[in-house]
């Protein structure tokens, strides 16, 4: 799969092991509608493995005696023909033509079911996808069970050993039911929970619709969420410095007496900031304490901060050639902010408790790893996520 060029702009939003989990997942669509559709096409695009594509036969029901439409099991997509291409004038699914009658072979003609028209045009869009099919006599009476476990222990591939995915790496699978009544919904929901598959049910009401996930226990996870504003960790505002930083500033003289103004531009802007913070230290008053290992005096109010700004920007010999004290303006907060946890992670750390995490863990028989079957008073996986930020919050003490 061209992965390089061709998904160029969303490896930027979601990174190579995104593009890798989409690129091994099947996404099972159950009814052939607008919403449907339109759905999966923003799957297809990106690049998900394969598809396959679930609904019952036409509505209109002329070859329903002959069990044209009805397939006893899972179909490749069929070749694209220009009678799909025609629209009636009240369509409103761009993915599903009125019937289309292509030729099968001499001059006897079938007619493709919806989702054979879904699945031909949908894989029009990337030839990278592989697409599917499968019409049943009706989404209400079937046996939602065999056809996951069909989906689950023989993916359909497209015949070529280059697709067939392998028993180390097994296909992911989620599951859309789009515009289907409860009696679809429910037994699908049962099915698709016992088996921890996610699903997820659509249905549009014109320009109104919703959306409605139900993902495997205990929850979903959101990882790799990628914010702009991350703050690095220069651990500038710890103290004591670190033993690497301290030798570092020792090898740079004091910046006013440095003569060279390319030695001045070329400072990094970490050793600026530490500088101007000696120098902002002593304009301001202070409890005097002798012990050196005493934290120092940061500055904390909206004026201080200002202040400290237009001593980093008088430090500069000339700002506009020196792009290294612009940097240190710009990033003159470092040396206030602590960048080690978020804001977010210190919102958690600070609800985590010692005392309740050894009182929950010792009613639910230290049962961590969640290896027994006993009914535990905290489920497992909360008592390894308190155990991991228990021990965050210790390190961050240390």
């Amino acid at each position: 799969m061209a992965t390089t060029d061709k998904y160029d702009r969303q490896l930027r939003l979601w990174g190579s092991s995104g593009q890798r989990a989409l690129g091994s997942t099947m996404v099972v669509l159950l009814g052939s509608s607008a919403c449907g559709t339109e759905t999966l096409k923003n799957l297809v695009l990106p690049g998900v493995g394969s598809f396959l594509v679930v609904d019952d036969g036409d509505d209109e029901g002329a070859v329903s005696s002959s069990s044209a439409t009805t397939t006893r099991e899972i179909q490749k997509c069929p070749e694209l023909d220009p009678s799909l291409l025609q629209f009636g004038q009240q369509s409103s699914n761009f993915f599903l033509p009125a019937p289309s009658r292509v030729a099968s072979g001499g001059d006897n003609h079938k007619t493709l079911s919806k989702a054979a028209m879904a699945c031909a045009l949908l894989s029009e869009l990337n030839p990278d996808v592989l697409g599917f099919h499968y019409t049943v006599p009706s989404l209400e009476g079937l046996d939602y069970s065999a056809l996951i476990e069909t989906i689950k222990q023989g993916p359909p591939t497209n015949g070529s050993s280059t697709t067939t995915s392998s028993p180390s790496s097994p296909q992911k699978i989620l599951v859309i039911a789009a515009d289907q009544p409860s009696t679809v919904t429910l037994p699908l929901s049962y099915e698709c929970h016992n088996r921890s598959i996610p699903l997820l049910v659509v249905r549009s009401y014109g320009l109104l619709g919703y959306a409605r996930i139900q993902t495997a226990s205990p929850y979903h996870c959101m990882t790799e969420a990628k914010k702009s504003n991350r703050i690095p960790d220069l651990r500038l505002s710890a103290w004591p410095l670190f033993e690497g930083l301290k030798q570092v500033a020792s090898t740079v003289g004091n910046l006013d007496e440095m003569e060279d103004t390319k030695d001045h531009s070329h400072v990094p802007f970490v050793i600026v900031l530490l500088q101007a913070l000696d120098k902002w230290r002593g304009t301001v008053s202070a409890p005097f304490n002798d012990d050196p290992a005493a934290r120092p005096r940061y500055p904390e109010t909206y004026q201080e901060k200002e202040d400290f700004r237009k001593l980093v920007k008088g430090m500069a010999k000339n700002l506009n050639d020196e792009i290294n004290f612009e940097e240190a303006i710009r990033e003159a907060h470092l040396t206030w902010v602590d960048g080690r946890v978020s804001d977010e992670v210190k919102e958690v750390l600070d609800r985590v408790d010692e005392k309740d995490f050894f009182a929950s863990a010792v009613k639910s028989e230290m049962d961590v790893e969640g290896s027994t079957s006993s009914s535990s008073v905290v489920p497992a996986h909360v008592l390894q996520f308190q155990l991991l930020a228990l021990a965050l919050k210790r390190f961050l003490k240390q």
